[in-house]
């Protein structure tokens, strides 16, 4: 990353959104956090209704299963640092949501809040805090992008790889000092379980300590544009160029009719922003038809 890292608030930009509601693109990351803030009205609302948002091992054990997806929302206005945790999440959570493409974003996001929690419920006996909000996600988040650029210079002129260990550090010290085992281990599985999927998807070169299980093209990392959308290598028009890596080659100029090159392209930008795997198989069959066809 060329320029200092910095926490200024970013303005309003085009995001890879779901859907949106007036001019804010409602992306995963913008969902979660709105989904907090209501969880506040909730709370003051109803006490005992907040409570059934939250995670706690025992009360998943009593088959309240809900609680595995629903403690992340769960945002008691507690303090002004609540709002501090929510731009947190919301910052990283865009950053990286951009990098992965909200497909595999919006993936991991379940990942990360249900397997930890889940296995937790079913060791049992450890001694746990209550999970809620959006503070460890936000923490998942950092390291994610830190795995991704560590010498990202953040305040000071300190690495992103730095920064992330110690607000990571911060929190093991002191899950470590309540003995608050059960909470410990969900934080390390949250980012264990994170890391070691962003590796299967092409990102974190450098942590070579968790070895990759599969060499797939599919999993190479997306070209984005300065506005976080992918963006497909530019292709030449006299053929001389592959469009995206895989085993069919951009049509020659002049060869291809209006209707088959759209078709083609439309196929490619799909290919392009959320992977192989997502074509249908009557897709990928049109693909390898054009392709030829086309060559």
């Amino acid at each position: 990353m060329a320029q200092r890292f910095n926490f200024g608030i970013p303005g309003p930009r085009s995001r890879d959104g779901w859907f949106k509601v007036g001019n804010i693109d409602v992306t995963t990351t913008a969902f979660l956090v709105g989904a907090g803030i209501i969880s506040m009205f909730i709370y003051a609302g109803s006490i005992e209704l907040f409570s059934q948002l939250i995670f706690h091992p025992s009360a998943v054990r009593q088959f309240e299963i809900w609680r595995l997806i629903t403690w992340p929302v769960a945002t008691p206005p507690t303090s002004a640092w609540v709002l501090i945790t929510l731009f947190f999440f919301w910052y990283f959570g865009h950053i990286v949501e951009e990098m992965l493409g909200r497909i595999r974003f919006t993936r991991l996001i379940a990942a990360i809040t249900i397997a930890p929690t889940l296995f937790v419920s079913i060791v049992g006996n450890l001694p746990s805090a209550a999970e809620m909000g959006l503070g460890l996600l936000g923490t998942v988040m950092l390291a994610i992008f830190a795995a991704e650029n560590p010498d990202a210079p953040f305040f000071f002129g300190i690495p992103a790889w730095i920064i992330a260990s110690i607000f990571v550090g911060i929190d093991i010290l002191r899950y470590v000092g309540d003995r608050i085992w059960g909470s410990l281990l969900v934080m390390l599985l949250a980012i264990g379980t994170a890391l070691v999927t962003i590796r299967q998807w092409g990102f974190a070169d450098r942590l070579d300590m968790i070895p990759r299980f599969a060499n797939n093209t599919r999993h190479k990392k997306p070209t984005r544009s300065s506005r976080g959308k992918v963006r497909r290598p530019a292709r030449n028009r006299g053929g001389n160029s592959k469009v995206v890596s895989g085993p069919w080659e951009p049509p020659t100029a002049g060869t291809a009719s209006p209707a088959l090159q759209e078709e083609l392209d439309t196929l490619l930008d799909k290919v392009a922003s959320q992977g192989l795997d997502a074509l249908s198989t009557d897709e990928k069959k049109r693909l390898n038809e054009l392709s030829k066809r086309l060559r």
